[in-house]
């Protein structure tokens, strides 16, 4: 909270969100604004499940309201639509550029002023939204705690597994293939389960295998009118993470067994030892979301590994 005016200076708002200026001269003139720091790009509580809060809202024009429909206009044009959804999904899978306000906070009001202040003013409060977070089923604290928000229909929350499991690829490949494609597949999924998205990290050796520059693609199950989407996340190594958001255009559902989605890997040349592929563990395991915003876990999340096998020429 900062104080300008006639007496100028700061204070940070306790746990509940209280603050004070105390000893200011009577008969000054004060405008006091909030701030926080934004959220920085991959961090938790912005997901694809907002992804698809912000798609099901361009899609139905209805489903979000209040605060939550602020939040889902993440570039501020008075209107929420496609450019919103990949904005959020690009924040959420760790990318710096285009993503709008994502991770922003806005305050209402912007701040407040005071001319000739002679008493105190008490029920100074600000409402704030964090743009992108539109499915969240809690309030944020400053002192990192949380406290349930009412459910009006636009909270997540976990259901069941209704998938039996979910693995990612064993690859043997011949150390002169510069380039492969691997699918990631999926036991049977029923439509009537409503999973139209899904997310989801995993971790790999950069000293064997990296990424091409558009790490993953639709394939299978997802290769209509889905969008799949993946990148490497920021990171020292060797051990680096891939994170994989995916959802689709039109709510249609996914249905069948097979081919979930494919990997565009790169061999790399600086070992000739395998790197195994492993889920992450919560709370950035692979998940499924349904239409109404519920996530569920498969039942099993499968591993998987890349192995060259022959000589490089």
């Amino acid at each position: 909270m900062i104080l300008t005016g006639t007496t100028s200076g700061s204070t940070t708002s306790d746990a509940s969100g209280n603050y004070s200026f105390t000893g200011l001269p009577s008969g000054g003139n004060y405008t006091v604004t909030p701030s926080k720091a934004a959220r920085p790009p991959g961090s938790a509580n912005i997901n694809t499940v907002d992804v698809i809060g912000v798609q099901k809202q361009f899609l139905t024009g209805t489903f979000l309201t209040g605060c939550r429909l602020l939040a889902a206009d993440v570039n501020a044009d008075t209107v929420v639509n496609t450019q919103d959804v990949i904005a959020v999904q690009r924040f959420y899978t760790g990318q710096t550029t285009a993503i709008a306000n994502v991770g922003k906070y806005k305050f209402t009001p912007v701040n407040r002023t005071y001319t000739g202040l002679v008493n105190n003013q008490t029920g100074q409060n600000y409402d704030t939204i964090v743009f992108g977070d539109v499915a969240g089923g809690f309030v944020e604290r400053p002192d990192g705690s949380s406290q349930t928000a009412p459910d009006d229909g636009t909270s997540s929350g976990e259901v069941p597994a209704t998938v039996a499991a979910v693995a990612l690829p064993e690859v043997a490949v011949a150390q002169s293939k510069s380039n492969l494609i691997a699918p990631v597949s999926t036991t049977t999924i029923d439509a009537k389960n409503k999973l139209v998205g899904f997310q989801g990290d995993f971790t790999f050796d950069e000293r064997v295998v990296t990424f091409q520059g558009e790490p993953v693609q639709k394939a299978g199950l997802t290769r209509g009118n889905w969008n799949v989407s993946g990148n490497v996340l920021p990171g020292a190594g060797p051990i680096r993470t891939l994170r994989i958001s995916a959802y689709s255009n039109d709510f249609t559902a996914l249905s069948g067994s097979g081919t979930l989605f494919e990997l565009r890997m790169a061999t790399a040349n600086k070992t000739a030892q395998g790197t195994p592929l492993l889920w992450t563990a919560s709370p950035n395991q692979f998940i499924f979301i349904d239409a109404d915003l519920k996530t569920q876990k498969p039942g099993d999340a499968v591993p998987g590994s890349v192995t060259p096998v022959g000589k490089r020429r």
